[in-house]
C-alpha cells in the first residue's frame, strides 16, 4: 500500500497522526490538543508547548490543519487548529496503513504470547 504518494512529504511520524486524529473530533487550542493527547495515550505522549507548536506549524505546512483564530469569552485571542479536508484524507489513509501493519503483526504472534517490554 503507498503512503500518501501524491504528497510532497514524509510519512506521519506517531505523534503528527495523533494530533491529526485529535483535530477530527473538531477545532482544538494547542493546550487542549496536548491534554488530550496525553488523556488518550495515558500520559505516554505529553509534549511540551515548544515542540506541539513546531508540529502544529509543520502539518499547517503540509495543508493538513490550519489555525483558526478566535476571540474567547474575555476578549482574549486564542489559536485554535482544525483539519483540512486534505489532513481527514491523510488521517484516513494512514490510519488504514497502520491497521494493515498491525493486523499482520498480531497474526504472526497468535501462536506465541506477547512479550511485555
Amino acid at each position: 500500500m503507498a503512503r500518501h504518494s501524491t504528497t510532497k512529504r514524509p510519512p506521519l511520524k506517531p505523534v503528527e497522526f495523533l494530533v491529526l486524529a485529535i483535530l477530527e473530533n473538531g477545532p482544538l487550542h494547542g493546550y487542549g490538543i496536548v491534554q488530550e493527547m496525553s488523556s488518550r495515550t495515558e500520559g505516554r505522549i505529553s509534549p511540551r508547548p515548544g515542540d506541539l507548536y513546531r508540529i502544529l506549524y509543520r502539518l499547517d505546512q503540509w495543508g493538513l490543519l490550519v489555525p483558526d483564530d478566535r476571540e474567547t469569552a474575555d476578549e482574549r485571542r486564542r489559536s485554535y487548529y482544525r483539519l483540512t479536508d486534505l489532513g481527514g484524507r491523510v488521517l484516513l489513509s494512514e490510519a488504514e496503513f497502520l491497521a494493515k501493519m498491525a493486523e499482520d503483526t498480531l497474526a504472526k504472534r497468535t501462536d506465541r504470547p506477547a512479550e511485555v517490554v
